[in-house]
């Protein structure tokens, strides 16, 4: 008994060490940051009910809705920086179930991000706490969108 502790024992402890970071560190973008409000052409968008949160992991995106009944709608994308100081956000994705631009695969309306595209946002301001970004869209309005490290 004695011998298959010493071989469980540092079996728990590697496990128990996992990584959240998957494959590998990408600085101040990781973990959630909630949308704490929304811009159009400098007017506060006072319809938004501050119930939106953004999710970087990896190259994976998630916009991630908590209603009221503290239900939880995901929606699934891929993102990168380029070096020119934009997030690119990609919600052109599918699966053998949902098809580019169904629900499942699309932003949240009041964000203003276009559906089924690749979206370029500005970064105006970004460290471990606070993110400002802005989206210029093709009618020529101006979103910016401020963001507050939740966790």
């Amino acid at each position: 008994m004695k011998n298959i502790l010493l071989i469980l024992l540092p079996m728990l402890a590697m496990l128990s060490t996992g990584c959240t970071h998957n494959d590998g560190d990408i600085g101040p973008w990781f973990g959630t940051w909630q949308l704490e409000e929304i811009t159009a052409d400098g007017d506060v968008e006072t319809a938004y009910n501050h119930d939106i949160f953004w999710q970087f992991q990896n190259t994976v995106f998630c916009m991630r809705k908590v209603t009221a009944l503290h239900d939880n709608l995901p929606r699934w994308g891929t993102w990168k920086e380029t070096g020119d100081n934009v997030l690119q956000l990609n919600f052109t994705h599918h699966d053998s179930e949902y098809e580019a631009g169904s629900t499942k695969y699309s932003p949240f309306p009041e964000t203003h991000i276009p559906v089924n595209a690749v979206t370029d946002l500005n970064i105006l301001e970004m460290n471990r706490s606070r993110l400002v970004l802005q989206y210029h869209a093709d009618d020529g309005s101006v979103y910016t969108y401020y963001l507050k490290k939740w966790q």
